[in-house]
């Protein structure tokens, strides 16, 4: 079964068929005027949903209006035991209102001594911090003069040493063999140490 679109007075008004040898496809009119019908059964069963709707409503106001008669001496009752409740209310209101200013006041009071106090802390680690920092400043530059004095110190004895200079190397290794020469003899001929043996 094909499904329609929802219709609306234009549609109906520009709806067209396709023609067939003998006029409209009775199929297609058939169709369309189904579908109108359903829609306006539809719409019929809505609205009389709604009468009844409506009827119930009214019903219902007219019973209300019955009992409002009486509901008036209670809501008179109501309205005086209300109105008590107010002043009691208004009453405790600005007693609430009174103390919760006070409360207020001492809070930021007291928030106030914590914050100055805190500010105070800080302030004096602050202090110590600098002074930490100061000393441990003046103790690197300390250590770095006399690193500093050490290494050139260093530097100077690197600087003199003899094997640095090939001058003086030549001169260190002429001296050794010098004294290697007094205090190892050389070998004499092997004739004369044959006969000293003997």
């Amino acid at each position: 079964m094909e499904e329609f679109m929802p219709l609306f007075p234009l549609d109906i008004r520009h709806q067209e068929f396709s023609t067939a040898m003998f006029g409209y496809s009775k199929k297609e009119v058939r169709a369309f005027l189904d579908q109108i019908a359903s829609e306006v059964e539809a719409f019929q069963k809505q609205l009389e949903k709604e009468i009844a709707r409506q009827e119930q409503k009214q019903n219902e106001v007219k019973q209300e209006a019955l009992q409002a008669g009486s509901a008036v001496e209670e809501l008179k009752r109501r309205e005086e035991l209300i109105s008590r409740t107010l002043v009691f209310a208004e009453k405790t209101k600005a007693d609430i209102i009174a103390n919760a200013r006070k409360e207020a006041e001492n809070i930021i009071k007291e928030a106030d001594l914590k914050a100055k106090r805190a500010i105070q802390e800080a302030k004096q680690y602050l202090s110590v911090l600098e002074h930490q920092y100061l000393q441990l400043k003046e103790q690197k530059r300390q250590f770095l003069i006399q690193f500093k004095v050490e290494l050139q110190s260093f530097q100077d004895r690197i600087n003199k040493d003899p094997l640095l200079s090939k001058d003086s190397e030549l001169r260190l290794d002429s001296e050794f063999h010098q004294i290697k020469e007094e205090i190892v003899p050389k070998p004499e001929n092997t004739e004369t140490q044959n006969e000293k043996n003997k």
